[in-house]
This record gives C-alpha cells, structure tokens and sequence, in this order.
C-alpha cells in the first residue's frame, strides 16, 4: 500500500502546489535568506557553535508551527472538501502555535536523542509520532496527548510509514545532493543556488502529505 499512497501523496501535492507555495514559500525564503547571511558571516569552523547558528536554529523552530500547521489545517479542508485560503489556514495555525510548538520541541528532542542511541531508535520514534502533529492540529490535544495518539494510531501502519517516508527522504535527498553538485560544477551563482534551496525545502511537503493521506486512512477506518 506504501506505494499506492506515494503516488496519491505527488497527485495531491500537484494538485494543491499553488496553494502549498502561498503558505510556505514566504516563510521557506525568508528563513533562507536569514540562514545565508548569518551563515556568509562566520568562518567554516565556527558556524558548529556560533552563538548565531543557534539561534537562527530556534528562529526556525519558531516558524515551523505557524506554516506546518497551516499546511495541515489546509490539507485537512480539501479533504473534508472546505478548502481554505492561505491566510485562514495560518490564522488557524497561529491558534494553536503554542501547542504544535511544544509537539514538535518534545518529540524532536526524543528522536534526536534516539538516532544518537545507534539511529535505530530515532527512527523508530520518527514513525511513532509522525500522526503527533495532526492530533495536536486537528482534534485540538495537548502535546503529550498528541504524542501518545499518535504511538497508539501509527501501530497499525508502522510499515506503510516507514517504507513511504524511507522512500521520500532518499528521492529527496538525491535529487537535491545531485543537481546542488551540477550547480556548483557548473558554477551558477549562489543566488541561483539559494532558489533551489527553497523548492527542496518545499518538497518536504511530501513527508506531511505521505503522513497525512496515512492519518485519513486510520481515521476512516477508526469511524
């Protein structure tokens, strides 16, 4: 099924790019810009503990609840065919910053943590809590609520996510180490460079699609 829900995971991307841009894009390219200036300003030895690494690290986490939760609240209206504006999706998002924040903080620690133990645990997490988010967007839980959900709700589908996102990451990955290599072999400019950037950025989308089109099966099977 894994593969059935890729291609269903790139259809609905297609379909719905435009207004997948207007939620992330802005925010994708304004953490790039930030993230190449702070970065052009630091020797290569130093960006590792630069106090501005750091920080530019939590600026991003910062954002990242405000445009993935948009993104959910978004994907979720076109399935209950609703579709929302961009600014409605965020506006939604932005209610429930506080919660999606801590979510992504508490589990990110957790699977960071686990891919330091042998990776195998970091994975293993990574698949437990991929539903986290959209219990804590959708049915409004609390972070360790959405967390513990989501361990309970991924039992089923373990395999299905763990072969979809697998397979995601390394198209995704490839695809950006590769063409980034022709780039600077060619020698385009960095401004060419930092474009590409934020169009692999926003095919991360993918992962929260696969995710996603996953959660809905699990939820119409659980009503």
């Amino acid at each position: 099924m894994a593969f059935t829900y890729l291609k269903q995971t790139w259809f609905f991307f297609k379909m719905n790019l435009t207004a997948i841009m207007k939620i992330q894009l802005p925010f994708i390219i304004i953490l790039n810009i930030i993230g190449t200036i702070v970065l052009s300003s630091l020797d290569g030895e130093q960006q590792e503990i630069d106090p501005s690494v750091m920080m530019l690290s939590l600026v991003s986490l910062l954002f990242l609840p405000l445009y993935w939760g948009a993104t959910i609240a978004y994907l979720d209206s076109v399935v209950q065919d609703r579709p929302l504006t961009a600014f409605q999706a965020l506006q939604l998002s932005l209610s429930r910053w506080g919660s999606l924040f801590l979510t992504y903080f508490i589990s990110g620690a957790g699977i960071v943590l686990g891919l330091m133990m042998f990776i195998i645990p970091g994975l293993y997490l990574t698949v437990r809590w991929s539903f986290a988010d959209y219990h804590c967007m959708l049915e409004k839980s609390s972070p360790l609520e959405a967390m513990k959900d989501s361990w309970d709700t991924t039992r089923d589908y373990f395999w299905d996510l763990l072969t979809g996102l697998a397979c995601l990451f390394v198209l995704i990955t490839g695809a950006n180490v590769t063409v980034s290599w022709l780039f600077s072999t060619i020698g385009i400019d960095s401004l060419a460079v930092r474009s590409l950037q934020d169009i692999f950025w926003l095919l991360n989308c993918l992962f929260m699609i696969y995710g996603f089109r996953v959660f809905c099966v699990m939820r119409e099977k659980q009503s």
